[in-house]
């Protein structure tokens, strides 16, 4: 059975209901709402028993039908079959060929194929706070990622309801794709279809960044107008009132399917027709018992949708806006009530945004009082009419693309240079349960005060409070007396980020890379996996962290300073420390060409050197005399930290090894950290007899190709009875520590180890 994951957001969704069964039962706890929890975890648990796989790793072949669209990016294709079996499977191909990926375009949803390949089971994430895919592909009911080798003998499955829909889906996603230009077919296909996997990164990122993210999906919203548009023609059409809701009950499961079932759209829909049926027979409810009836049924049909942040955002913030109905409507004033409506659902969202993406725009709110009407008045009609024209007639609808396209263009670049301006965001981190409860407790206080006396001067005191409390969060670190080092998993490669208690400095140690090869323009991808941007930023954001003190480069191997534009481009830093004889290669002077246009304070070391950062010290043992080995000329750093000896060596072999123990010959240390990788030609006996360590840390890529680290190397380190931590088979390692005392901790990315 998978673990129960009830985590502070779900506990957050759960307040929030029982308080509106309070206010609406006047119970302190109503009998109702403790049955509805009961029946909730029995059905979890009852699902969860039955959520099992019963396959077994390894290879595999499967006549599969395909679930979903496959998401075919340069030389790279991934999607969902069904088995014979009934069992879902995610799937990813290799592409080695133009022809075979023009064949692979051919397939669509219900087309049945033979599938041969590997299956292997989804990776837990490998550093804290990471998103969850292995939990993610389970509560999807998901066991395995399949590694195809080998597609074939594809035909057409068998014809029903929910396959010919998804067709239609797919030609209305072909169309836009094929008729929009690059920088508008993302944003049209995300309103009409809630595809979003041909939005442009940047602008994703950046609206996400902003607070404005919910615009590019299906929300409540977009479900309105249309609902409303569409009731709005029937009538104008001559149907009547009970006819056109009888339309509207029928179309509404279609739409949801023909727009990918998000959750948001499902509790939209779901409302509408519960809404009509009501009207239809003639009984009253109250929006706040529709937008209840459907959470629960929703929850009973899939009680992983509580867990899902585009569930819980989308029920909080309606039930947010429903409770606060009556408040907003006592003001007239158009541009008054748009700010109070903006208001009320951003301190909904806040702890849920807060706790998922770990920081909050400052302008948020009033982007949200421009794009929410732009979008809606502008934006969505214009995309559902040029859709619709196109469809019919390039002639008629090119105008309107093109209309469309020079209107997105500029909010695109509205939206980018908002982004880039630095105090906009504020990073608080990952906020803890009894921040959660505290930011729910003050938001419950602002709305009341709000309700019973709808002035800005009743706000005054709670809405100071609730600052208070974002001031105190986003400052924690000041008051932290624990510090960390944390050997982040990046791979093939090095990356070690060094956090002082007290906020007194943050410093990276090398930052991870990627080797490149030469494609041909069909194997380009649009998204290209980053290190720093997908693992190294995200862990530091999720610990408040966006400026760096120093940032250290060991030496110019790609694997130790591939990502470092990308960090200095996407964080705060004050000083770049590289060793003398650095710049050997096109990417070190880009570095340091970059540095120098930011202003960064740039310092060349070599051996003997010492760096001092407010009472904390580092030593530079190496380089010396410059060779012709990028490896052997390493900055190698010593510090104490967490009362601790810790040596980082960067890809340091045996000939530096040797020049610093002729150096230094009372060394001796704590950690170290394992040359190169741990490959052959570092850490010899001697230094190993020299330096004594007790811990030793390797950071290598799972199933390199190197083959890192050495079974020579491992057998020394064993042989000395040296603790050992691997990034390849422990995922990132943390040390904690408070004062002279710390504790190693980490985060495995694998369930078994081969």
């Amino acid at each position: 059975m998978g673990r129960f994951h009830f985590h502070p957001l779900s506990l957050f969704f759960t307040i929030t209901f029982l308080i509106y069964l309070h206010l609406k039962f006047k119970s302190p706890l109503s009998f109702l709402s403790l049955i509805v929890i009961l029946i909730y975890l029995s059905t979890y648990f009852l699902t969860e028993s039955q959520n099992q796989t019963k396959l077994n790793e390894g290879e595999y072949q499967a006549t599969g039908t395909v679930n979903s669209t496959p998401v075919i990016d340069g030389n790279y294709v991934k999607g969902i079959i069904k088995t014979e079996i009934g069992e879902k499977l995610t799937y990813s191909y290799l592409i080695k060929s133009l022809e075979v990926k023009n064949s692979l375009q051919k397939i669509k949803t219900g087309d049945v194929c033979v599938f041969k390949g590997e299956l292997e089971g989804p990776k837990s994430p490998t550093m804290p706070n990471a998103f969850d895919y292995k939990q993610y592909l389970h509560d999807h009911h998901i066991h395995w990622e399949f590694k195809i080798a080998d597609i074939h003998s594809c035909h057409a499955g068998e014809f029903n309801v929910m396959t010919l829909l998804q067709k239609y889906r797919e030609k209305g996603l072909t169309l836009i794709e094929e008729k929009f230009p690059s920088s508008s077919e993302g944003i049209v296909q995300a309103l009409l279809f809630g595809e979003r996997r041909l939005l442009d990164e940047k602008v994703e990122v950046a609206y996400q960044k902003l607070g404005i993210v919910h615009l590019l999906a299906i929300s409540g919203l977009h479900v309105g107008l249309l609902v409303g548009g569409a009731y709005f023609l029937f009538i104008y059409l001559g149907i009547t009132h009970e006819n056109s809701k009888k339309i509207l009950i029928i179309l509404l499961p279609v739409y949801m399917i023909l727009t990918g079932g998000s959750p948001s759209v499902i509790r939209a829909s779901f409302m509408v027709v519960l809404y009509f049926i009501i009207g239809l027979v003639h009984k009253k409810f109250t929006a706040t018992d529709v937008i209840s009836f459907t959470c629960l049924v929703l929850l009973l049909i899939n009680p992983y949708y509580l867990f899902q942040v585009g569930f819980q955002l989308s029920y909080i913030v309606s039930l947010g806006l429903l409770l606060s109905s009556k408040v907003i409507s006592l003001f007239s004033n158009a541009f008054v009530r748009l700010f109070i409506v903006s208001a009320v659902a951003q301190l909904c969202a806040m702890p849920l945004i807060l706790y998922h993406f770990f920081e909050v725009s400052l302008i948020s709110l009033p982007l949200n009082m421009i794009f929410v009407p732009f979008y809606s008045i502008c934006i969505l009609p214009l995309s559902i009419l040029a859709t619709v024209l196109v469809s019919f007639s390039s002639t008629l609808g090119m105008p309107l693309v093109s209309l469309l396209h020079i209107i997105l263009d500029y909010s695109h670049r509205l939206v980018l240079n908002a982004a880039n301006i630095s105090f906009t965001t504020l990073t608080t981190g990952k906020p803890s349960l009894f921040f959660i409860i505290l930011y729910c407790m003050t938001s419950i206080v602002l709305f009341l005060r709000f309700e019973k006396n709808p002035t800005l001067k009743s706000l005054y005191k709670p809405f100071c409070g609730l600052l208070l409390l974002f001031f105190i969060h986003l400052h924690l670190s000041y008051i932290n007396p624990q510090g960390r080092v944390m050997v982040i998993n990046v791979g093939q490669g090095d990356s070690i980020f060094i956090q002082l208690p007290f906020n007194k400095g943050n410093f990276l140690i090398d930052t991870g890379g990627k080797m490149t090869f030469p494609s041909e323009d069909w194997e380009l991808r649009r998204n290209v996996y980053s290190i720093a941007e997908d693992t190294t930023i995200p862990y530091l954001k999720s610990i408040g962290v966006t400026k760096l003190h120093g940032i250290f480069l060991s030496h110019g191997d790609l694997d130790h300073i591939g990502e470092a534009l990308r960090i200095i481009n996407k964080l705060n830093v004050d000083e770049l420390v590289i060793p003398k004889g650095f710049i050997r290669g096109e990417l070190e002077n880009e570095i340091v060409k970059i540095a120098t246009e930011k202003k960064m304070n740039i310092r060349v070391v070599e051996a003997g050197d010492q760096l001092l950062y407010k009472g904390f010290m580092f030593r530079i043992l190496s380089p010396s005399t410059l060779t012709d080995s990028k490896n052997d000329d390493s900055m190698v750093l010593v510090a104490e930290i967490g009362g601790l000896k810790w040596l980082f060596t960067g890809d340091a072999e045996m000939k530096s090894e040797e020049k610093m123990m002729l150096a230094y010959p009372n060394l001796k240390v704590d950690v170290l950290k394992i040359g190169h990788h741990g490959s052959r030609g570092s850490t010899s006996d001697q230094l190993l007899d020299q330096l004594r360590p007790s811990i030793a840390i390797i950071s290598a890529g799972y199933q390199n190709r190197y083959q890192h680290p050495h079974d020579e190397v491992m057998e020394k380190l064993r042989r000395r009875q040296i603790s050992i931590f691997r990034t390849d088979l422990q995922g990132g390692i943390l040390y904690e520590y408070k004062g002279n005392a710390g504790t190693f901790f980490t985060h495995p990315p694998y369930d078994e180890v081969k």
